[in-house]
């Protein structure tokens, strides 16, 4: 069960309940509570299976066919069609537009640093940013953002007409305007400004407390209320042939604004030093039917069968205990990347959280293989858990203005190092850089690396060596 995804454990499910009369379905979130004919339906999947359908249950089936309204990817392809693009900035743009969800976001989708393509060297997080940008100024502006408010702010900053202050609560900040009334926003900004100049080394706001009269506080909500605060309403939605509609979610990773003093792993709660806020580690069922054993089991059932549905239900509680726990050591592990974001990744192995878990490596395998991967939800967008491990190498120097890194600081991991070699590749100007060449410059910048293995990398990023480059 650990290696299934949710669509094959619900197949599962449904398999083991019809074979096994001591289980029964309370409640299918893919379908709500209750089976009827509609679901019996459903689960055949064709109008040619013969079904009678009460008239309630065909009005839902007619309402539910497709939309037949321009779906928001066929409205962005057709203008990115008509954009002169290289052949690796098409194709990450296109799977940007296909990784949007039904409000023209990736928030609930794959992260985009997880569509860049290993094997182009050119694919790089600077043109994953241009890509970003090019998509956000198409009609509609402001989709392919994180979130519905982050499309407001990048709606504000292509218009390029707000103010230091209008964006500065778009950024973030947009429970000031509840309510969106001038007196009552005033007071929380000017409470906000008291606080923040007392923190020290605080950052200098884009404003202060000249520019927070009443009558900049209406100009900015009228101007808030002016955006569109969902620019793909007008269009349906469709995915690409080519990729799942939705990966399989089975954690989400929130950040809950309360300090603990220590992990609690079985609650799914890591903790962050010195920090006033904590990880939040949550099992998300998704679309799988919530199954118990039935009330009248003991009394009506033999014992085998009885204890055969217990075991069922055992297996599915051990997946999602195991899977949670996984997810706690990575978080763990990966502290960086879940308060800072892609690019803040460390060395991490499966044999270390198998060895910190007291589980078998092969568990954590089956949980994270690259193949039928689980897909972790995080702030910065979907990621597949997988992403989290890297192999490592050492540090030969510490980087600029460091001084005194300690041993996990020592190392760098080897999705890092490609990530370097892709943008030392795609910045040289003509230039045939050969292996050696390559080991020189990566050392140069701390990285100890061997020409053997450098050229291992550049094998797996999908470059020949310079001769054949020539």
């Amino acid at each position: 069960m650990l290696q299934m995804s949710t669509n094959d454990l619900r197949k599962e499910i449904y398999k083991t309940v019809n074979l096994n009369p001591a289980l029964e379905i309370v409640n299918d979130p893919k379908k709500g509570a209750g089976l009827g004919e509609a679901d019996a339906w459903e689960e055949k999947g064709s109008w040619e299976r013969g079904v009678s359908l009460s008239s309630g249950s065909a009005m839902e089936a007619l309402e539910a066919t497709a939309d037949r309204r321009e779906t928001l990817q066929q409205h962005l392809m057709h203008q990115l069609n008509a954009t002169k693009l290289s052949p690796d900035e098409y194709d990450l743009c296109q799977k940007l537009i296909y990784n949007l969800d039904k409000n023209g976001c990736y928030g609930s989708m794959r992260a985009p640093e997880t569509l860049l393509d290993k094997s182009r060297p050119l694919q790089t997080s600077s043109m994953l940013q241009r890509c970003l940008d090019r998509i956000q100024k198409m009609d509609p502006v402001g989709t392919c953002c994180r979130t519905l408010e982050e499309s407001l702010y990048i709606q504000a900053k292509i218009a390029g007409d707000a103010s230091p202050l209008t964006l500065f609560i778009l950024d973030g900040h947009l429970d000031f305007l509840n309510p969106p009334e001038p007196e009552k926003v005033h007071k929380k900004l000017r409470d906000f400004l008291n606080d923040w100049n007392k923190k020290s080394f605080a950052k200098k706001l884009p404003f202060d407390a000249k520019d927070i009269n009443p009558q900049a506080i209406s100009d900015s909500i009228r101007y808030i209320l002016g955006l569109n605060p969902r620019p793909a309403a007008e269009f349906g939605w469709e995915t690409s042939t080519n990729e799942a509609a939705l990966p399989d979610i089975v954690l989400t990773v929130t950040r809950e604004s309360a300090p603990i003093p220590a992990d609690d792993f079985p609650n799914g709660k890591i903790s962050v030093p010195h920090k006033d806020f904590h990880f939040q580690v949550k099992y998300a069922s998704g679309v799988l039917p919530e199954i118990r054993l039935s009330p009248a089991a003991a009394s009506t059932y033999d014992h085998q069968t009885v204890e055969s549905a217990k075991q069922f239900l055992n297996n599915i509680l051990f997946r999602q205990n195991t899977i949670a726990l996984q997810g706690c050591a990575i978080v763990k592990n990966q502290l960086d990347f879940f308060e800072k974001g892609p690019g803040n990744l460390h060395p991490l192995t499966r044999k270390t959280i198998a060895q910190q878990l007291g589980i078998h490596e092969s568990t954590v395998s089956r949980m994270s293989a690259k193949k039928d991967s689980k897909y972790i939800q995080t702030e910065f967008g979907l990621f597949p858990a997988s992403y989290f491990f890297s192999s490592g190498l050492a540090r030969s120097q510490p980087a600029d203005g460091e001084v005194g890194i300690n041993a996990e600081e020592a190392t760098i991991s080897a999705e890092a190092v490609k990530i370097k070699m892709s943008e030392i590749l795609s910045a040289q100007k003509g230039e045939k850089l050969s292996d050696n060449a390559l080991t020189k410059i990566l050392n140069e910048s701390g990285i100890r690396i061997a020409r053997r293995t450098v050229a291992k990398y550049r094998s797996q990023l999908g470059v020949q060596n310079s001769y054949k480059r020539r």
